[in-house]
């Protein structure tokens, strides 16, 4: 999963403002998480399972709380994580 495309996803829908509220927020991570994943050229690196579920299942709970356009939005993001996890998965097992 790349997060840098989550994040400019997330960001497109107002939902972010920025890398460290990103980091902070929705990863629970710390402030410089996202810029040292960027900056460490880990773009195409496995993200560690508990900050992919963390993230899935923070953007699922802000979902069920939002009117129906702006979840289907919300959601789009969710499947996004969901395709990479499974191909992710893919790759490791070939």
């Amino acid at each position: 999963m790349n997060l840098l495309t989550v994040y400019d996803r997330m960001r497109n829908l107002g939902m972010v403002g920025n890398k460290r509220e990103f980091s902070r927020l929705w990863l629970g991570k710390g402030r410089t998480y996202l810029r040292d994943y960027i900056e460490d050229d880990r773009l195409h690196a496995t993200v560690p399972h508990h900050i992919v579920t963390g993230l899935r299942e923070r953007l699922t709970a802000v979902a069920a709380r939002t009117p129906a356009g702006a979840a289907r939005e919300i959601m789009s993001v969710v499947e996004t994580i969901d395709h990479a996890t499974m191909v992710q998965d893919f790759m490791r097992r070939a």
